[in-house]
């Protein structure tokens, strides 16, 4: 399976989550807003973690961890995992 880049992966999120809204989905909806806020989230955590990190600290090291984070997530996201998993992804990096 080819990973898709983060920001083509939260479009299609999006998409998906405004279809399932069109035919009145709202569990579907609701699943696709969770996993939405948890890969924001993510970055977000990502981010905040950099910031606190020495200068010296690699930073193509926490590129790496992130673009792992993500492809994990929509990898997930993809095979319908429910929001726990997509909820644990973000926070701790792993699936199970």
């Amino acid at each position: 399976m080819a990973v898709m880049d983060p920001a083509a992966a939260l479009r299609d999120i999006l998409a998906k989550a405004q279809a399932a809204l069109a035919t009145g989905d709202a569990c579907e909806v609701e699943r696709r807003a969770k996993a939405v806020s948890a890969l924001v989230r993510a970055e977000r955590d990502v981010a905040e973690f950099a910031r606190a990190l020495p200068p010296e600290q690699d930073e193509e090291a926490l590129r790496a961890e992130l673009r792992r984070r993500l492809a994990l997530f929509v990898e997930a996201d993809l095979a319908d995992a429910p929001p726990e998993v997509l909820e644990r992804i973000a926070l701790e990096g792993r699936s199970e």
